[in-house]
This record gives C-alpha cells, structure tokens and sequence, in this order.
C-alpha cells in the first residue's frame, strides 16, 4: 500500500479479512531478450528495486516496481519513446512520491544522471530529444556493470543471425539461381 492510501488502511485490513489475496512481485523472465540501447530491460528493473529496497526501508519490498508498466498487450514495450514516456510519467513520479520529495534518496535510487540534487529537479533534457542514449547512460549510471550484459547480449544476438545465414547458404548449397 503506498503513503497515499494510509487513510484506507482500515478498509484494506477488511478487505483482507475477507478475501484472499495471491501476492504478485515483479517477475523479471518477461523482459529477458528485451535490450534499450545497451540497457537489459530484466537486469536494470531488478537493480532499480533493489535499490528501492535498500533506501526506502520497511515498505520497501511492497513497493518495487512492478513487470506491468513495461508491457503492452502482455508482451514487452520494444519503442524507444514508450519507454522514455514510462520512466518521465509513470516510474520517476513514484519514486518521488515514495521518498517524499528527498531529492538526495531519489538520485540514490534513479542515480545522479537523472536527478540533480542541488536544484531538486529530475533532468528534464533527457526526455526532450528522440536520442535515447543519454537517459539509458543515466539510468545505467548507479549500476553500470549491467551495460556490458545487454551489450554482450546484443553481441549475441549479432552472432546468431549471422550463425544463421551461414547455415542457409550451406544448406542452399551455395549456388545461386539468376
């Protein structure tokens, strides 16, 4: 239950009281091929909760980001913008909310890439050009090691298709009809 809803709380322990309830944390195989620019989708989701877990405290766990704000049709977001309009709408406006507006424990959990302390804004710019790159570089900045999977995993995905005109053409037995 987040902040907000405290003054519902007696109403959520009726409701519990009620009906049962199946928990649903985030389920991050859903995103396992899904790459932004270098940015593993699974990998950065799970280090970004885990970092909302260590900073936030106690409610943490109840709070992490969930699977859902990056599907559509029950398939992984793949556009450049939908992505951006998640992070700028969806994902920064919760974290605010979760830290009370302590710019300090938001650059914590998002990185100082994507918040700037001393003024107590989120770097709007990010969002204001079609270029992805510079917002995957600052959400990528707390936790930069996973960059290297997604890029390995491009690497793969490179590798493969070529695996896989190799094997075309040897079983087209390399002749080519004109």
């Amino acid at each position: 239950m987040n902040t907000a809803d405290r003054s519902i709380a007696l109403l959520d322990v009726a409701l519990r009281r009620r009906f049962g309830f199946i928990e649903l944390m985030p389920n991050y195989a859903l995103f396992d091929k899904t790459v932004f620019e270098g940015l593993p989708l699974d990998k950065w989701l799970k280090e970004l909760n885990a970092r909302i877990c260590e900073c936030i405290g106690a409610d943490a766990r109840n709070l992490q980001i969930g699977h859902s704000y990056f599907l559509e049709k029950e398939k992984p977001i793949m556009e450049n913008e939908k992505f951006k309009r998640i992070i700028r709408e969806d994902i920064i406006p919760l974290i605010e909310e979760y830290c009370y507006g302590d710019y300090a424990l938001i650059s914590k959990i998002l990185g100082e890439g994507i918040v700037d302390v001393k003024n107590q804004t989120i770097r709007s710019e990010l969002f204001n050009t079609s270029n992805i790159a510079g917002l995957i570089t600052a959400l990528l900045s707390p936790c930069p090691i996973i960059r290297e999977v997604g890029k390995v995993a491009e690497d793969d995905e490179i590798e493969e298709e070529i695996e896989i005109e190799k094997v075309n053409e040897s079983s087209s037995g390399g002749d080519k009809i004109s």
